[in-house]
């Protein structure tokens, strides 16, 4: 296998997408499928931060953020129909900004541990950034649960979502090639995220 530009795309029920920018409200007030987006923060550098909400007609609301791609809160309704948030995590990003978890986060490029942070591919010998004692874990110092994804809200006919997208350069922490990388997560009215 040669090294060069590679796309992922990790899809949440979502085979086309149309940009959608507010959520709506059905007539009697009840929230449809939508998505919106707030300031949630800026970078120490000032490159600011959003946070997008996903809501469905059943009451569930998926929070997620442009800073590592991270699923912030999943709320859903339990049989008595009191919502509830099921994640562990952090209300603000300062919390995710000091956060050695990984907690929601969108790993990479490589998740699990690369032992001693070294590989050989094609016969060429690579040395990664270590963050887990001698060992790269899930994509190293500034992996991509670190960097800042572009985000575009996205919708079918029967979801709601947002599209993230990376370009992680050759010799990002260490490893070869451009990997370009497409990640969407969508939320239906049938509760599935």
């Amino acid at each position: 296998m040669t090294w060069g530009t590679w796309s992922l795309l990790i899809a949440a029920g979502l085979a086309s997408a149309a940009l959608l920018t507010s959520c709506g409200k059905e007539q009697g007030g009840a929230a449809k499928l939508g998505v919106e987006v707030a300031p949630y923060g800026k970078m120490p550098e000032g490159t600011p931060i959003s946070l997008y909400t996903l809501t469905n007609d059943k009451g569930m609301r998926v929070k997620l953020t442009n800073y590592g791609a991270i699923t912030v809160s999943v709320e859903v309704p339990d049989k008595a129909g009191k919502v509830t948030d099921v994640t562990l995590g952090y209300d603000t990003l300062e919390g995710w900004l000091k956060s050695t978890s990984y907690f929601g986060a969108t790993v990479g490029r490589y998740a699990n541990r690369i032992a001693k942070g070294k590989f050989t591919l094609d016969g060429q010998n690579y040395t990664l950034a270590v963050n887990n004692g001698e060992n790269a874990l899930h994509g190293g110092i500034k992996g991509f649960d670190k960097v800042v994804w572009a985000a575009e809200p996205v919708k079918t006919a029967d979801s709601v979502g947002v599209k993230f997208t990376y370009l992680s350069k050759d010799g990002e922490e260490g490893y070869p090639g451009n990997l370009k990388v497409t990640v969407v997560y969508a939320v239906t009215n049938a509760n599935v995220f």
